[in-house]
This record gives C-alpha cells, sequence and structure tokens, in this order.
C-alpha cells in the first residue's frame, strides 16, 4: 500500500506547468515531429517515384525520353530526406543560410565597401 501512497503523491495534476511558454514549447516539439515524419514519407515517395522512372525508360526500350540528372538528384535528395536525420540536415542547411545572412548583415559587406577605397586607388 505504501508503493500506492507514493505514487499518487508523485501524480499530481496541479504541479504540471500551465502557462503559454510551456504550451508553446510543447506544440513546437509536437509540430517538429511531425515535420520529421512528413519529411521522410516526401522522401520515400521521391525514392519511389526516381526508381519507377528509371525503371520504366529501361523497358522502354529506348523509346522513353529520361533525364538522368533529374532521376539521380530525386533519389539522391529523396534518400537523404527519408533517413531519420533527414530533419536535421535541411535545420542544418537553414542554419548556415541564416548565418551567413547574419554575417553579410554584420558588416562583411561594409568590409567590401571599404577594400574599394583601399585596394583599388
Amino acid at each position: 500500500m505504501d508503493i500506492l501512497n507514493e505514487s499518487m503523491l508523485n501524480f499530481d495534476l496541479l504541479t504540471g506547468a500551465w502557462d503559454i511558454g510551456s504550451f508553446l514549447e510543447n506544440v513546437t516539439a509536437k509540430l517538429g515531429d511531425w515535420s520529421k515524419l512528413f519529411l521522410m514519407l516526401i522522401g520515400l515517395i521521391a525514392v519511389v517515384v526516381a526508381v519507377f522512372q528509371v525503371v520504366t525508360a529501361l523497358w522502354s526500350g529506348g523509346k522513353k525520353q529520361v533525364n538522368w540528372f533529374v532521376y539521380g538528384a530525386l533519389f539522391i535528395l529523396g534518400g537523404a530526406l527519408s533517413s531519420t536525420t533527414g530533419y536535421d540536415l535541411i535545420k542544418n542547411i537553414a542554419g548556415g543560410g541564416r548565418q551567413t545572412i547574419e554575417d553579410l548583415g554584420g558588416g562583411v559587406s561594409l568590409w567590401f565597401e571599404y577594400s574599394k577605397f583601399y585596394f583599388f586607388k
């Protein structure tokens, strides 16, 4: 009976965080999970489409026009997205773009303007 009493004391709904901040954190985490699953599904569909197009092109005996670069890129991109780290790959690419924009806005572009006056007199 002591185990039951201890577990009932630990199960207190009123001590949970019931504020907007925790709600938004939970929503963000859940949307992140759903985004990961959606990107994995899109990647899987891309791989299936690429394989289907290549197989039908090979079976057509040269009668179907094939853009091998597009199907290869679709296969590689779909494979990257369908892995469990596809969402992190997209986040890292976006983070690199954000860092580039911040660097350009944070004085790097001014350095190019000043270099015109000092290096090209």
